[in-house]
């Protein structure tokens, strides 16, 4: 009897500690699973470290300043609200410095000028420079000025030409339409891409320093 009871409670035993041995490999598998997820999340937060030295780099070169203002006096008493070093600001010290000499390689580039991309076309802004240079040439009634109008590289020649001398035309005729003394601008001229420096595969932030319109002081 007490040989059979001995044998009919191994069964018991066995199931007694099964439940125990299946809520561990549960756990166990919990645990797995729970270390799996925050490995996962590991790799996210790494993705996004990644990225961030790209903004870094942006913060690093961040856009040009904001221009500074400044007033510039004309001999006749009028003052301007100019950029600082900018055409207006540059022009007028040059013309009340009796050492400066004008002549045909005296070149002032306007900074503050633009047209409808592709067009001879001025943008409304660029109305205050174009104020300013016709209030210069009325305090400086013995300077004479030529425009000239110059592309980058790129596009075809003659078109870049056409353009460039229609935009030299069209800133003379503003010019003359403000009541400019019209002997005081001896011609407009366009030179295309004649003179440009930069390549044309080059951005078009740096292509953009040879598109320009510029004044040149022929006498003083």
């Amino acid at each position: 009897m007490s040989s059979n009871l001995s044998e009919s409670e191994t069964p018991k035993s066995i199931v007694s500690w099964l439940p125990m041995v299946l809520s561990t490999i549960i756990i166990i598998g919990l645990i797995l699973f729970v270390s799996k997820g925050c490995n996962g999340s590991d790799k996210s937060q790494e993705f996004v470290t990644t990225d961030s030295p790209s903004t870094d780099s942006v913060a690093a070169n961040p856009s040009m300043p904001i221009r500074e203002l400044s007033k510039v006096k004309l001999q006749d008493g009028v003052e301007l609200n100019a950029y600082k070093d900018g055409i207006e600001d540059q022009l007028v010290k040059f013309l009340n410095d009796p050492a400066s000499v004008s002549g045909k390689d005296v070149w002032f580039d306007f900074d503050n000028l633009n047209f409808k991309t592709g067009s001879a076309e001025i943008t409304e802004e660029s109305e205050i420079q174009l104020q300013n240079i016709s209030s210069i040439l009325k305090a400086y009634p013995k300077v004479k000025i030529k425009i000239g109008g110059y592309t980058d590289k790129t596009g075809d020649s003659l078109n870049n030409l056409k353009l460039s001398q229609d935009r030299a035309t069209a800133v003379l005729t503003a010019l003359r339409t403000s009541k400019t003394n019209a002997t005081q601008i001896v011609g407009a001229e366009g030179y295309g891409s004649q003179y440009a420096k930069v390549a044309k595969e080059a951005s078009d932030e740096e292509r953009k320093k040879d598109r320009r319109i510029a004044i040149s002081v022929r006498s003083k």
